[in-house]
């Protein structure tokens, strides 16, 4: 056998285990490559012919035992054709990387076993023994060396290549009893043994290059596909590297979108063309999250800083020439925020004025508030109405009271700040919220607000000037915070103002505002003891009459 003389020294026996432990060490490690379970089968088939051969070695420790010729032959043939059996698997696994049929396997092991038979229990003939114990390895050894050696152009494959002539000594190893009286030295088929564990780090290198090359592939086809997809598609897209945002691929609607030519692209960046830094890094920080994001808007500009106009984005990270990217789909829907836009002025704004309205003011108001306390910042509400509107309206006519209100509101807004708020309240009155103000700076903003309205003309139809003056109540932060009181404050103090001779500016006094509140208190309690009959709004003539009608009393 193969192994036979391998057993003749503890020496020998030992570097052979050494041989077989590399042998499965080399099966295990390229266990997971496409012809792993065949060179699993390949290790099987070679350790039974190893224990084969050690039992050829061992015989007389069998005979001693009292194990008959017939029973040891028999068992040592059963291994030979499990053997045989395994290597023929192991070459469909490594071939084909399929297991062999099971009517295949059938067929073969039941020829193997009635030609067995026959050679022991019918012909009991030495000589067909020793050939069927030799040929049942060398055909599943053959078909081993046919599956490695089955490529076109083996020396591109350096692992099939070993391998098949490593098998290929094997099998003349196997003839070699066949035809040639002289034995070869013993250490050939464990040499061999080695040599076939090492073309399997050689198989193992050639897979992953095989891997990495189907990988570029793919990813050269995805690359294609991709640009494909830019380029036909009638939305405008951009492929941007993610590492450090740089433009990579545009198509012709996004190259006239943004403003750009072919030859510009790498020298932009996705960020460049964001209005808002704060729009940007949200979008990041949702790719971090989800790899992914729709339907997501931003506010974007042309490279030479034209009007910014807005876009609907979709982008996703994918795998583009070897490279992490963003791809970037955009559709324009400046048009649509436009009319937003104008749908939320007219929701929020008053249509005359174009000041806000009272709802938008309480709303926002109570937000300013709140940031004022965060801020630790005073604040002031203003109430202002134009003095004797009434008059102007039946002077000149409701037109004309248009204007004044209109001319009004215009003075206010160029006179505040952009973080100041005014707002129409109601008819002629205006309030105004004042951020970061105290009330001696609040009464002094009220004072230029008044001077420069006072200031103000408007022309009737027949060409006379028309002046108007307003007056003002101021309500400080700290004596309350919530809106309404606050305005009612205002309201109070403007009111004072228009008592006081109009056209003028009053601070809310809450020692007054108490003051007026007990003596309003008193006075109602004093209306209260008076019984109605004898009030002066209740003083009406009573009539035993009243109740009859006219015609009644003629009949009567």
């Amino acid at each position: 056998m193969l192994f036979f003389d391998i057993f003749e020294s503890n020496a020998r026996l030992v570097l052979s285990c050494l041989a077989f432990l590399f042998f499965l060490f080399s099966t295990f490690y390229v266990r997971r490559l496409k012809v792993g379970r065949g060179l699993f089968f390949l290790l099987a088939g070679l350790a039974i012919v190893f224990v084969t051969s050690l039992v050829q070695s061992y015989a007389g420790f069998f005979y001693a035992h009292a194990v008959s010729a017939q029973i040891l032959t028999l068992a040592e043939m059963l291994l030979v054709l499990t053997s045989a059996v395994l290597l023929v698997i192991a070459s469909s696994w490594i071939l084909m990387n399929t297991a062999l049929g099971a009517n295949i396997v059938f067929l073969f092991v039941s020829a193997g076993l009635l030609l067995i038979l026959y050679a022991i229990f019918i012909a009991n003939d030495a000589n067909i023994v020793a050939n069927i114990r030799q040929l049942l390895p060398i055909v599943g050894m053959t078909y081993v060396f046919l599956s490695f050696v089955s490529r076109t152009k083996i020396w591109r494959h350096p692992g099939e290549m070993v391998a098949g002539i490593a098998v290929a000594g094997l099998i003349v190893l196997m003839i070699w009893p066949m035809l040639f009286s002289q034995k070869y030295p013993w250490y050939l088929p464990v040499d061999l043994i080695v040599l076939l564990g090492f073309s399997y780090y050689l198989l193992y290198q050639q897979e992953l290059q095989q891997r990495i090359v189907q990988q570029n592939e793919i990813q050269r086809r995805t690359s294609r596909n991709i640009e494909n997809i830019v380029k036909s598609s009638p939305f405008p897209i951009i492929i941007s590297r993610l590492s450090d945002d740089t433009l990579l691929l545009a198509n012709n609607n996004a190259v006239k979108l943004f403003g750009l030519t072919d030859e510009q692209l790498p020298r932009y960046h996705f960020k460049d063309f964001f209005v808002d830094a704060d729009n940007r890094k949200i979008l990041t920080e949702r790719l971090e999250k989800n790899k992914e994001v729709h339907d997501f808007e931003i506010l974007v500009k042309t490279a030479t800083g034209n009007m910014p106009f807005w876009l609907l984005a979709s982008v996703n990270v994918v795998d583009y020439n070897n490279d992490v990217v963003l791809y970037s789909a955009f559709q324009d829907i400046t048009s649509r925020k436009r009319r937003e836009t104008l749908l939320q002025s007219q929701a929020d704004r008053d249509p005359l004025t174009s000041v806000y309205n009272r709802r938008y003011f309480e709303a926002k108001a109570v937000e300013k508030i709140k940031e004022a306390h965060r801020q630790k910042k005073p604040f002031a509400i203003l109430m202002m109405d134009a003095d004797h509107f009434k008059n102007v309206n039946d002077t000149y006519g409701h037109k004309v009271g248009d204007k004044v209100l209109i001319e009004l509101a215009a003075i206010c807004e160029r006179s505040l700040r952009p973080e100041d708020m005014i707002a129409r309240y109601g008819g002629e009155e205006f309030v105004v919220f004042l951020n970061k103000v105290t009330p001696e700076i609040a009464k002094m903003v009220a004072d230029r607000l008044r001077e420069a309205v006072s200031g103000g003309v408007v022309y009737s139809d027949d060409g006379q000037p028309v002046r108007f003056t307003v007056s003002v109540g101021v309500a400080p932060s700290g004596i309350a915070d919530d809106v309404n009181l606050m305005i009612k404050m205002a309201d109070d103090a403007m009111y004072l103002a228009k008592e006081n001779g109009r056209n003028r500016v009053e601070l809310y006094d809450e020692k007054q505002s108490a003051a007026d509140a007990e003596k309003d208190k008193a006075l109602q309690n004093k209306e209260r003891m008076v019984h109605p009959v004898f009030s002066k709004e209740d003083n009406k003539e009573i009539s035993l009459l009243d109740g009859i009608e006219t015609n009644h009393m003629a009949e009567d």
